[in-house]
């Protein structure tokens, strides 16, 4: 394929493309609020796995006495390369004859590479948000497809990883309360402190309003609880017992036809406050970001976009690609629990 300017130079595609991604993360795929976006001039990451955990108090000393020695962290160093990610969308041979109005074809194959653009950079956001839930969920990112297999294990502790004794399916039985308690007690030795938010599907949420545990905490000295909890009851409770506010997140894309959630149903994740405590999500440098004819000098980190075109069938090409990953530095300001 030939790169062309005549309808949309490259700087022009991506800029429109980079303020369509800006605008999606921030209203429908938003684990960025915990993984937030940095673009670096690079194609390596690297960090010390491990992170949150406690300060190690230093020693006084005497006067005229040394200086104590501080300690690094005991973990281990971990480093890889972003793997490049990358689509693109045709304006095909029929679709140019159908606007063979000479007047304003360049303005409509113009209008679709603008639209085509929007649609790759939803389709790569929805692949990083896939790898985003799993690396808050499972304390790694595995890739497996189109020819790439990788793993990266940030190194979560395995206590911050836990089952509940009962499902909380069971809502007469389950201790819901006892189990939250129990896990932050864990995740407060861990770190010294709480968690800020607790992430979990719909369908956890709605279990917590009819878990009778919950209930009869929220109507304490009442002859009878209601079968379930409005949503202000649920807050109240939570909050009265220092347990971080829900989220809300179910979040679907598609995977090869298939209707796929970003974030497990059964399982509901402890987090810190939404900013890059827990890690980053990395956008390094695509190759053809340095390519001159891009024009995008001094801002090539994060997606590019450029249009192409091939000669037989005579087709115009918009293609979007991008070098990116989730990384998880903090993974123990994460606290998993699967209580379906």
């Amino acid at each position: 394929m030939q790169l062309i300017t005549e309808y949309a130079t490259p700087a022009e595609l991506t800029g429109y493309a980079r303020e369509a991604l800006r605008f999606r993360e921030e209203n429908t795929l938003n684990l960025n609020r915990w993984l937030p976006n940095e673009t670096i001039n690079d194609l390596t990451f690297r960090f010390n796995r491990g992170g949150g955990g406690l300060t190690e108090a230093a020693n006084f000393r005497a006067f005229d006495a040394e200086s104590d020695i501080a300690s690094r962290s005991g973990g281990a160093r971990v480093s890889g390369e972003l793997p490049p990610i990358s689509r693109k969308m045709p304006v095909g041979e029929y679709e140019q004859i159908r606007m063979r109005n000479v007047d304003t074809q360049a303005a409509e194959i113009r209008d679709a590479m603008e639209a085509d653009s929007v649609k790759l950079v939803a389709q790569i956001a929805a692949r990083l948000e896939l790898a985003r839930g799993q690396a808050l969920f499972n304390g790694s990112v595995t890739l497996n497809e189109n020819g790439v297999q990788a793993s990266v294990d940030f190194g979560r502790a395995s206590a911050h990883s836990v089952t509940a004794g009962t499902a909380w399916t069971s809502t007469e039985t389950a201790t819901a309360y006892d189990d939250l308690q129990a896990w932050l007690e864990v995740y407060n030795d861990t770190n010294s402190g709480l968690p800020a938010h607790t992430l979990m599907s719909r369908k956890i949420y709605n279990l917590l309003r009819k878990n009778k545990q919950i209930r009869e905490l929220a109507f304490a000295g009442s002859a009878s609880a209601p079968g379930v909890l409005t949503r202000e009851g649920l807050n109240d409770v939570l909050g009265q017992y220092d347990i971080p506010p829900i989220e809300i997140y179910d979040a679907k894309v598609s995977v090869n036809g298939v209707t796929t959630r970003i974030t497990p149903e059964d399982k509901l994740l402890f987090l810190p406050e939404q900013g890059d405590a827990a890690g980053k999500t990395l956008w390094g440098v695509p190759v053809e970001a340095n390519d001159p004819r891009y024009g995008l000098a001094g801002d090539a980190a994060g997606i590019a976009v450029g249009g192409y075109k091939s000669e037989d069938p005579q087709t115009v090409w918009t293609r979007a690609t991008a070098i990116a990953l989730p990384v998880v530095a903090a993974p123990d300001l994460t606290f998993v629990a699967d209580v379906i």
